[in-house]
């Protein structure tokens, strides 16, 4: 349960923090289709590359990721404990993964800084890793569903989001605009959140993955 809720807070901070970021810039309104994501979490106000950024509450969306991928951190540290195999390490390391990419993604936003002081690749690693660690995980979580007690329809649900957000990077990069391409891969993530979020509220199937006790006499 406590897995479940950190997946459903870590997209509802994710999505609520993105909403009113993006409500209060200043100097234009922003474009969810057109503007990087991470833009939001921009310190930066004025011309960048062509492009006009001010977000006055930069801070509050810095603040969103690093909460939202520490809550995915969590909850996987959590799932890993239930599974065995190669599964038990990888699913903590993805979601450790994922929260270090937020956290760079943060820490380091897009603007004339990063090319100022080298610091882009540090902002890249944020980007590409933060889709690939998070899609990846919406995969293997689905495959590992039964160890995880989960219903079977969450399986093919979680692959196939996950293959979105992965598949997206190569295929729409360069001609979707920016803004879109990315929510693609983002938005697949989140909603994989959201949903196994909700399916590991249900109560845990008592005997699920465990033989049945022997009675003696019977």
């Amino acid at each position: 349960m406590r897995a479940g809720i950190a997946l459903i807070t870590a997209a509802l901070v994710s999505l609520i923090g993105e909403a009113v970021v993006a409500a209060a810039w200043d100097r234009r309104a922003y474009s969810y289709v057109d503007d990087y994501i991470n833009f939001l979490g921009s310190r930066y106000a004025g011309d960048f590359q062509g492009i006009l950024i001010s977000s006055p509450l930069w801070w509050l969306m810095s603040l969103a990721w690093i909460v939202a991928g520490t809550l995915v951190a969590v909850a996987c540290i959590v799932l890993g404990r239930r599974l065995t195999g190669w599964r038990r390490l990888m699913v903590p390391a993805l979601g450790v993964a994922h929260a270090v990419a937020l956290i760079l993604f943060a820490v380091f936003p897009l603007g004339p800084d990063r090319f100022a002081d080298g610091t882009l690749p540090l902002y890249l690693i944020g980007a590409f890793l933060s889709i690939i660690a998070g899609n990846v995980l919406a995969v293997v979580v689905g495959l590992s569903h039964l160890e995880l007690g989960l219903p079977g329809w969450l399986a093919p649900v979680s692959v196939t989001l996950g293959a979105i957000g992965l598949l997206n990077i190569p295929v729409t990069y360069g001609w979707v605009p920016t803004g879109l391409a990315e929510r693609i891969s983002l938005y697949s993530f989140l909603l994989w959140a959201l949903i196994t979020g909700l399916a590991l509220l249900r109560p845990l199937p008592a005997l699920a993955g465990r033989p049945e006790p022997v009675v003696p006499g019977i």
